[in-house]
């Protein structure tokens, strides 16, 4: 999931409507093996809970969490706010003002457009912003474990 996924992820969101577990926009994946979902909805809200492996993505101005997984991997448009807890793996794309919190991960991994990202108590905090040419670089390193695309905070 790199920079490349995000021009094809607002075309799915166009062309389809919710699938998964999801009604009136909210999506839940708790105690089973695998998930997925796509939420359409304006706002969204999206769980994903004690699972082997998550596959959430929904547009603008949605919620996801990602909690005692083994692997996340998500995606929303703008303005999201994205948090995943206890997992192995979280790889998350967004947007522009995303806000994403990894805490007690192995690794946490993010392409974003703007936003900020607070990694705690993570082995691998990986943020790249994506530039209007669709290359990639490096996060500013704020400090603190935060890491922002846009300037810190």
């Amino acid at each position: 999931m790199r920079a490349t996924w995000l021009v094809p992820f607002a075309f799915v969101l166009v062309a389809c409507g919710n699938s998964g577990p999801c009604s009136g926009g909210r999506c839940d994946c708790v105690d089973t093996n695998d998930c997925a979902f796509v939420c359409t909805d304006t706002p969204c809200v999206g769980t994903c809970e004690s699972l082997s492996t998550c596959d959430a993505a929904c547009g603008d101005a949605c919620d996801l969490t990602c909690d005692s997984t083994s692997e996340c991997d998500l995606s929303c448009g703008d303005a999201c706010v994205v948090d995943c807890r206890s997992v192995s793996t979280c790889d998350v794309a967004c947007g522009v003002d995303c806000a994403v919190d990894c805490t007690s991960l192995s690794e946490c991994r993010v392409q974003m457009i703007a936003g900020v990202v607070r990694c705690e108590s993570v082995s691998n905090c990986d943020v790249d912003c994506v530039l209007a040419d669709g290359s990639t670089e490096p996060a500013e390193d704020c400090g603190g474990g935060v890491r922002a695309c846009g300037g810190c905070p």
